[in-house]
């Protein structure tokens, strides 16, 4: 059994296949997204430390996760 995944996250995979098309492969996906969801959840005090974004499909799967009490911390170098 699992959750339908939210559109959103349709939207974002398919913004990043047309504005990154040589960086798509860098996206999390509906698999790995999903297991950072439910590993998120398991954070007792609702933090989680992302670096480095990409198109922010891994971040919201995180914020997805901590949705109760969540606080994502993000750090984004410039290239």
């Amino acid at each position: 059994y699992s959750t339908q995944l939210p559109s959103f996250y349709r939207e974002v995979e398919f913004n990043t296949q047309h504005f990154f098309e040589s960086g798509a492969h860098m996206i999390s996906g509906e698999s790995q997204g999903r297991l950072l969801t439910q590993l998120a959840s398991l954070s007792r005090e609702g933090r989680v430390l992302e670096i480095g974004t990409f198109t922010g499909y891994s971040t919201a799967c995180l914020l997805e996760g901590v949705a109760n009490a969540g606080e994502a911390i993000n750090f984004e170098g410039k290239g």
